[in-house]
């Protein structure tokens, strides 16, 4: 019995349990709970993974299924990538009536199942009819590449096609061990594997398919993987086989990989050096796919990184965000690029940007051992509230009351170190003061006053408060 990956959103759950336990009392293995994977970006990983071991793909179709920054769609991005074309193996079930200029062309280019009567019944019946009889699956593309495969093998001789199938085994172990190793972060150890494989069956598709993700996960990971290599030395291990892949695929696929041989020329380059060599792979990925995710943030943080053109920058993460369908991606290499310069401008945008985020729902990026996005946010409150490094500009970054609920939301006082209280509560009583919350800014100007005073501590901040208090007192 085939795997089925289920995918739905989160309004759809309730019919998703219903089609889950009906697959699986007709013998299909189903994933469907993502509650139970681990959070941060090896949630990615494990959902890539589930579908690469999938045989068939189901997706609930409703409008939230569908909207911009839902992870079905990241789901549905995989399943893309896995497939190639949908026949055969994507199932698109419309559960909820939704426009279908709103659906991806992917889920078009097959007959959208609508159920006239039970959903579950329904979508149990063409599962069953798309996994059997098993002679159908000869019927397919890659059966009838099968058969002739077979036919070619008998014709070189028993022994020469019992060769080649100890090879596939060899190759198929291979490509497992490479994929688990990619998961874990040993990139380079997952590089190596996948070289072997490419020894023992040279032009195999799997394994060139493999080499190609790999090169470009590595890069947009590259922080996290568990190796001693420069990023120039990665920069050349990879690029042969995104060019390789770049020259032979067509559409998105080729505009990912030109844009990640663009990022491969930035990494390889000395600090602050112009290669013209980025723009131009950045320019070609755009020529094929203008709203291309990855071509858009890596030029955005090359400019910013650069000291470039903030307006330039803040136009390709905007066509980017538009585009994506994993938002954390595109929002992790922005706030990186913000942060990566101590320019005040940069500083404030970057505020703008968490504002956005919270306002949103969204969530702050994971930090790394060399990165943390939280602490590095807290080092510019910090300049600009406490030492008052142009506090008035920064004051003007966001309105008020968006700024007292940006601080809170990104250092609630009952998560933050018991160091750091008294530094938020003196941040906290100024954009208070700034929003005209003369009452609460008072009572907190009062309280780190109190305290301060109460462990024999002088300062700046002591002097802020009590200044704060006498001008406060009147209102």
């Amino acid at each position: 019995m085939p795997t089925v990956f289920l995918s739905y959103s989160s309004a759809q759950s309730v019919v998703a349990e219903r089609i889950e336990l009906s697959l699986k009392g007709e013998g299909h293995a189903v994933f469907r709970d993502r509650s139970t994977l681990p959070p941060g970006e090896t949630f990615d990983a494990h959902i890539r993974a589930a579908i690469d071991a999938s045989d068939l793909f189901v997706f609930l179709l409703s409008p939230e299924a569908v909207s911009g920054g839902r992870y079905t769609l990241t789901e549905l991005k995989f399943a893309e990538r896995k497939w190639g074309h949908p026949r055969g193996y994507v199932l698109p079930v419309m559960v909820e009536t939704t426009p279908i200029n709103s659906v991806p062309a992917f889920l078009r280019a097959v007959t959208i199942l609508e159920p006239k009567g039970d959903v579950v019944a329904e979508v149990s019946a063409e599962i069953a009819r798309m996994a059997a009889p098993w002679w159908r699956w000869f019927l397919r593309p890659t059966g009838f590449a099968f058969l002739v495969t077979i036919a070619l093998l008998l014709a070189a001789g028993i022994w020469a096609g019992a060769g080649y199938w100890t090879k596939t085994s060899q190759v198929t172990e291979l490509l497992k061990q490479a994929q688990l190793h990619a998961g874990a972060g040993s990139y380079s150890d997952a590089w190596k594997i996948l070289d072997n494989a490419s020894t023992t069956l040279p032009e195999s598709a799997g394994v060139i398919d493999a080499q190609e993700r790999l090169a470009m996960d590595w890069l947009d990971y590259v922080y996290r993987a568990r190796a001693t290599a420069s990023l120039k030395d990665l920069a050349e291990t990879v690029t042969p086989v995104l060019a390789r892949g770049a020259a032979r695929d067509k559409g998105q696929r080729s505009a990912d990989m030109l844009a990640h041989l663009g990022w491969a020329e930035y990494l390889r380059s000395s600090p602050g050096a112009r290669r013209p060599e980025t723009a131009q792979h950045y320019n070609r990925a755009l020529q094929i796919d203008p709203s291309n995710v990855y071509a858009h943030s890596m030029w955005a943080v090359e400019i910013l990184l650069k000291l470039g053109s903030l307006s330039e920058a803040k136009e390709h993460f905007s066509i980017a965000l538009k585009a994506a369908t994993n938002r954390d991606y595109v929002r992790r290499m922005q706030i990186f690029a913000l942060l990566g310069r101590n320019n005040e401008a940069f500083q404030e945008e970057a505020i703008k940007v968490v504002n956005e985020m919270r306002s949103q729902g969204e969530k702050l990026p994971p930090g790394h051992s060399n990165w943390s996005p939280r602490w590095d946010l807290w080092n510019i409150y910090y300049n600009r509230l406490v030492n008052g490094s142009a506090k008035s500009q920064f004051l003007l970054a966001l309105p008020p009351a968006e700024h007292v609920a940006t601080l809170r939301w990104l250092y609630p006082e009952d998560q933050l170190p018991k160091d750091k209280q008294q530094l938020r509560l003196y941040m906290l009583a100024q954009l208070q003061e700034n929003n005209s919350e003369h009452s609460a800014a008072l009572a907190s100007y009062k309280e780190l006053a109190g305290e301060l005073e109460g462990k024999g501590y002088g300062g700046r901040m002591l002097d802020g408060a009590k200044s704060a208090i006498k001008r406060l007192a009147g209102h």
